[in-house]
């Protein structure tokens, strides 16, 4: 990605389509909320886009984050595979605990059963 360009170098105007179509408003949205032609926030938001370097919706909210919060966007291979590590250790604590997954699911079953049996022998009483 491109990141020549930060938040702070758009101007006012493409500031305010920015922040909110990062926080995932519509085109729509934002024009409505501006007071604009749909198809000048579609160019403002082309525009944006073209100036972050990024293709997609979700590229562009990374950038916006990173951008507006002076967040690196670069991560060393030595930070990335120790967020991988981490991430992989946090998963690994889910299946080594997958019994209790299980019994909570079974005992959420059997209340349900349960409570469908009164519901039918509350039925038949007079």
């Amino acid at each position: 990605m491109n990141t020549a360009i930060t938040y702070n170098d758009l101007p006012p105007a493409l500031r305010d389509v920015a922040d909110l179509y990062a926080w995932g408003n519509t085109k729509k949205e934002i024009a409505m909320k501006r007071g604009k032609s749909f198809y000048t926030i579609d160019q403002q938001v082309r525009t944006l886009f073209e100036k972050a370097g990024v293709r997609k919706d979700t590229e562009f909210t990374a950038w916006y984050f990173c951008s507006r919060f002076c967040i690196s966007f670069d991560l060393s291979p030595l930070k990335k595979t120790i967020i991988s590590a981490c991430f992989l250790a946090l998963f690994s604590i889910t299946f080594l605990h997958e019994t209790d997954c299980f019994r909570v699911r079974a005992s959420r079953s059997f209340r349900t059963s349960q409570r469908n049996l009164r519901r039918r022998t509350e039925d038949y009483i007079f």
